[in-house]
């Protein structure tokens, strides 16, 4: 195992931090509209004027919210034909997924080979973790529920970054993963000397995202979240749930492959987190219809 881990021809830990921590605008930048309207969403003076032109600069967002807002999905009863219609129609926050959504499903949908992600696999998961956590907030803290999609959409975002250097060193991460049940996360520090979780936080600082929603991010591997950190647990079990979801291990009891601080915290029975995520993954699928029917 020494020998498969040696670092002798690669940068490693703080050295590593450092390179890519300088370089972190230049190797992902947000398109501009999604921080524009992200900024606006978290001001409380801004209005539907403000979003509206904003968002109409990109023609391709322009059109996916047109569609997601006339899709059954929504069940909007008039023909939405404009963004301000759209905004009017069903809010600021429903508006703000749909661009975060829209916004990040080229950047979020390249394949990540070290990770072994298909096209869409990683803005999937994203968005499902994104919506559960919506929901997770809206059943226990719907003040913290457009926190908790932030955090949902961007927890996994470092993987665009490591994918490339995990994937120089990738018969290191084959070995850990092969003969361990360590997550990505914990195999990611014993190669690297940090993880994926870690690297989206400092960019999510970077784009000037809430405190609380990088403080979440930061922690979302943290196998035993601070149940007083109320973001942070939310984003846990929803980024749970849903590896639990796509993993086909929902068979068995949920509340069990969770932290039990956090199912204490989180107050909510199997039965309340399986509707949840019933109800998330029927959003995702025509959610994800609706954006991909414009690329």
């Amino acid at each position: 195992m020494e020998s498969t881990l040696s670092t002798k021809q690669h940068l490693h830990g703080n050295a590593l931090k450092r390179k890519l921590f300088k370089g972190l605008d230049r190797l992902l930048p947000m398109p501009q509209v999604v921080l524009k309207a992200q900024n606006l969403l978290t001001d409380p003076n801004s209005t539907f004027d403000d979003l509206s032109g904003i968002i109409e600069t990109d023609q391709e967002i322009t059109l996916s919210i047109l569609n997601v807002a006339n899709s059954a999905y929504y069940s909007v009863k008039q023909e939405v034909y404009s963004v301000r219609q759209a905004c009017l129609l069903l809010g600021l926050s429903i508006i703000g997924e749909i661009i975060m959504a829209t916004g990040t499903s080229t950047l979020f949908s390249k394949a990540l080979e070290a990770y072994n992600l298909k096209p869409k696999d990683l803005w999937q998961h994203s968005l499902t973790t994104a919506l559960g956590s919506r929901k997770i907030a809206d059943a226990i803290s719907p003040d913290l529920a457009n926190e908790a999609f932030l955090a949902g959409l961007f927890h996994d975002v470092g993987k665009l970054i490591l994918d490339e250097q995990i994937f120089s060193r990738n018969d290191a991460f084959k070995v850990i993963l092969g003969n361990s049940p360590d997550t990505h996360s914990k195999t990611e520090k014993q190669i690297l000397g940090f993880d994926h979780s870690e690297v989206a936080s400092v960019l999510c600082k970077k784009w000037k995202f809430p405190k609380a929603v990088t403080k979440a991010i930061r922690q979302h591997h943290h196998s035993h979240p601070n149940p007083d950190d109320e973001l942070a647990c939310i984003l846990y079990a929803a980024d749970n749930l849903t590896h639990i979801n796509t993993n086909g291990n929902g068979n068995g009891d949920i509340l069990d492959q969770l932290d039990e601080g956090v199912v204490e915290f989180l107050a909510l029975d199997e039965e309340a987190l399986s509707s949840i995520m019933s109800g998330v993954n029927e959003s995702v699928r025509q959610i994800t219809n609706e954006i991909f029917r414009t690329t």
